[in-house]
């Protein structure tokens, strides 16, 4: 199993970058099990022909903290597919764009599709809580979003109840 600790800050998306299609992107496919307990996600991750699946649990170190521990097992797709019957609610569809920034950092931008088709949430992953502090984020990126419910993706999968809830974060992609 891995374990990694991740200090990471959702962003609010004021505009897409140029040439979007020319970063590195995939899609992804999650869902949750563990109904009332503290979620455990399934993910998949479809670049090109390579299919990774990985069951993982995040847990923040603390409340309101944008640091968070990782856990991740690799799973064969076959269970993958068996485990998504014990999904709750409904499997999120993403293309994650890998979008490089200054000092050897990335912003992952998703643009959801299906239920949430057009909603469009970054994150950046830091490599310290100072950096996290204290880095100025590209133009086209607005508020600090991290702790907002609604925007967890197990919230999005398993509580939204509407797209609409979501309109602040849908974008054209012109």
């Amino acid at each position: 199993m891995d374990k990694e600790l991740e200090i990471e800050k959702k962003y609010k998306v004021k505009r897409l970058p140029k040439n979007l299609d020319e970063f590195e992107h995939k899609i992804i496919e999650q869902s949750y099990l563990n109904k009332g307990g503290a979620p455990i996600r399934l993910r998949k991750f479809i670049k090109e022909e390579q299919i990774q699946c990985i069951l993982s649990k995040k847990v923040r170190v603390a409340e309101g903290s944008f640091e968070c521990i990782e856990h991740n097992i690799q799973l064969p797709e076959n269970i993958y597919q068996e485990l998504l019957n014990a999904k709750e609610g409904r499997i999120i569809i993403k293309t994650r764009y890998k979008i490089p920034l200054q000092n050897g950092l990335n912003v992952d931008l998703d643009l959801f599709h299906g239920f949430f088709e057009g909603v469009c949430i970054a994150e950046i992953e830091y490599k310290s809580v100072e950096q996290a502090n204290d880095y100025r984020v590209p133009e086209w990126l607005g508020e600090e979003l991290t702790n907002s419910e609604k925007l967890a993706n197990s919230y999005m999968a398993t509580q939204a109840s509407s797209v609409s809830e979501y309109e602040e974060f849908i974008l054209n992609k012109s």
